[in-house]
């Protein structure tokens, strides 16, 4: 399911940001943030 593999791959990207510089961590959180919210609209289509 795509949420599930959604989760999975932002679950290690999280994991992932202590490696990373501090600076880089925006960027991560951006993109997590964005694949989150495409899997919320596709399970939560509007309304009308």
């Amino acid at each position: 399911m795509l949420a599930e593999r959604t989760l999975a791959g932002v679950r290690a990207r999280m994991d992932a940001l202590d490696e990373l510089d501090t600076a880089e961590h925006v960027a991560v959180f951006e993109t997590v943030h964005r694949e989150l919210s495409e899997v919320l609209s596709a399970l939560d289509p509007p309304r009308g």
